[in-house]
């Protein structure tokens, strides 16, 4: 089991994808909404091709994760929720597809999603997500 967590932080840490205005440091969710919307979907689709070579595998197509994340990047900003738009737009994805039921790593989604997420930011989520969190917290059973 901590060969998994320790496998997943150690793939977050790699998921930084490559933007032209992001040489200099990651590309985090602050810079989302500045993304060209064309670039969008080649930017998730790399972050989950990368996840699935660390044996993770998502259901869900990645014009979800675009709406999502445009969905996301401005709650984190109406709320001023400064570490998750500071936070690079992969592990973001990553957080999102926990809620959703859509990490797909072997352990049990509100398992893993306890460890990954922990109470402080389920909480946090839970405007934004409370359907979502409440399937979660079954295991992703209706």
């Amino acid at each position: 089991m901590f060969l998994r967590y320790t496998r997943f932080l150690t793939f977050l840490c790699l998921l930084i994808p490559f933007h032209a205005a992001a040489q200099a440091g990651a590309f985090n969710l602050e810079d989302w909404p500045k993304t060209q919307a064309s670039l969008k979907p080649m930017y998730v689709k790399a972050i989950m091709e990368q996840a699935g070579i660390h044996k993770v595998s998502f259901k869900l197509p990645v014009d979800f994760y675009v709406a999502e994340l445009d969905k996301f990047a401005v709650f984190a900003a109406e709320k001023q929720y400064h570490p998750y738009l500071k936070t690079a737009v992969a592990q973001n994805l990553a957080t999102i597809a926990t809620i959703n039921c859509d990490w797909n790593n072997g352990v049990a989604p509100w398992e893993f999603a306890q460890k990954y997420l922990g109470d402080n930011q389920l909480e946090l989520l839970q405007p934004l997500y409370a359907d979502a969190i409440t399937k979660l917290k079954n295991n992703c059973i209706d």
